[in-house]
């Protein structure tokens, strides 16, 4: 299996085969194991507060 690493659009480290996702498709890729966001764009200081925003979330009683 290849690895994923959601990269910013235009980052130099990006692979030759990238393709554009929109911020959720950015964030579900994040979701699967094995997968981390690249650091040597903003792709990481962007993404990972989302993803983990969202992980901690939890519905209140009657949400």
């Amino acid at each position: 299996m290849r690895r994923t690493s959601p990269n910013a659009e235009g980052c130099r480290m990006a692979s030759d085969r990238a393709r554009p996702l929109h911020t959720t498709a950015a964030l579900d890729a994040l979701a699967r194991p094995g997968t981390v966001a690249c650091t040597g764009c903003d792709a990481a200081e962007t993404l990972l507060p989302i993803l983990r925003h969202g992980q901690t979330y939890a519905p209140g009683p009657g949400d």
